[in-house]
């Protein structure tokens, strides 16, 4: 149950949550996996998060549900949550970390250019692949049973007095006046906002997918569209890997800007010494493992969880690595680390987009960093150690 500021009332049904769930999809807030992109984490921060028109009065109350899932911290009473403002504690000033700082704090422009023809044949090609495009048809249940005579209010209102019911599930078939047939779909329009493409380019692939595939339109709409975007962005995300180049602005993130005062920090979470905060909020539960194994080893210097507003530009969307690591190396030189954290590394179980935009980081800080820093995908410490060792 939800109350905005006027006092008014609302009850989040499935069916609302399953049209915010389409909405966050339509503007990039959560991925085809349900997982927030780093647009999203940034827009919910900023309170910035589209929703359906009916529960608009209450983007409040919903976004701060949603940063639950940004900061995994469960909402509680005002005067229960002890909180505090962190600042930057004495790490930030380490020499260390400001000649890491120095050198990722430069800022970067890409350039891409790939033939627009390439990207129509092999997104047409993903998507009339038979093993990509396979959508789920609508359905609905129907339930029966038997209302019972004699009982109270609070029992007919808790369903009680409804004897087991039968249930049956049927398909809907679009070619037997299905759900399909009745509304219209700007498919094009649809695919544009989700690919960032010219109508033109749209229109091109779209006509050279096979009439067996198309027709899947008919039975599942929704599904169509989000599975043939999925398969542009793939096919653009391929390409722009090997089609870009960054150069350097002559311009840094300033310092003061990037690395502010943190408001509302749980004061009961783990004490962190070697942080350039004296408390960390993580983002999952590979990043609070990580985060604990660069406190216990002592060549760790000083490192830092990246925050959202520091970001490597990309044809897709802005990308924030996780973290920024100097490693004492046998106590002679230090080596700048940038990393980011994924439960694996290997490419075959990145998404395609993912993967591009890591690939698009890897370039950006090899044009400021060459040898000095060193841009990498780990899982945990000792990754990061083969990654240090040249093993990677």
């Amino acid at each position: 149950m939800l109350q905005n500021e006027r006092g008014e009332e609302c009850r989040l049904s499935a069916d609302d949550a399953s049209k915010i769930n389409k909405v966050l999809f339509k503007y990039d807030i959560i991925d085809e996996d349900d997982k927030l992109t780093d647009e999203g984490r940034t827009r919910i921060e900023q309170n910035d998060i589209p929703l359906p028109e009916h529960l608009k009065t209450f983007s409040k109350e919903i976004g701060n549900l949603l940063k639950v899932i940004v900061t995994g911290e469960i909402p509680k009473p005002g005067n229960e949550r002890n909180t505090a403002t962190a600042a930057p504690n004495r790490n930030f000033a380490k020499a260390e970390f400001q000649a890491l700082w120095k050198i990722i704090s430069e800022k970067t422009v890409y350039q891409v250019k790939f033939d627009t023809q390439k990207l129509i044949d092999d997104s047409a090609e993903k998507i009339n692949n038979p093993k990509n495009l396979v959508l789920t048809k609508h359905r609905y249940e129907v339930s029966t049973g038997e209302l019972q005579t004699g009982g109270t209010e609070e029992q007919l209102r808790q369903g009680k007095m409804m004897s087991a019911p039968k249930r049956r599930s049927e398909t809907v078939e679009a070619d037997k006046g299905g759900s399909a047939s009745s509304v219209r779909y700007d498919i094009v329009g649809e695919i544009e906002v989700q690919t960032g493409l010219k109508r033109t380019t749209i229109v091109a692939i779209l006509k050279l997918i096979s009439p067996t595939t198309f027709a899947l339109v008919r039975q599942n709409p929704e599904e169509f569209i989000a599975g043939c975007s999925k398969y542009i962005n793939e096919a653009k995300a391929n390409l722009i890997v090997n089609h870009i180049s960054y150069h350097k602005r002559n311009e840094q993130y300033d310092a003061a800007t990037v690395f502010t005062n943190i408001p509302n920090v749980p004061q009961n979470t783990t004490l962190y010494h070697k942080h350039i905060y004296d408390y960390l909020a993580t983002d999952s539960g590979i990043e609070k493992k990580f985060a604990a194994e660069l406190e216990q080893h002592e060549e760790v210097v000083v490192y830092a969880k990246l925050p959202k507003n520091f970001v490597v530009p990309t044809p897709i969307a802005n990308y924030t690595p996780d973290w920024a690591i100097v490693i004492d190396k046998d106590k002679v030189r230090n080596i700048y680390f940038v990393a980011e954290t994924k439960g694996s590394t290997a490419d075959q179980d990145l998404r395609g987009i993912e993967l591009a935009k890591i690939e698009c980081a890897r370039k950006h800080f090899s044009e400021i960093g060459g040898d000095e820093v060193r841009f990498g995908v780990v899982k945990d410490y000792d990754g990061l150690l083969n990654i240090v060792a040249g093993k990677e």
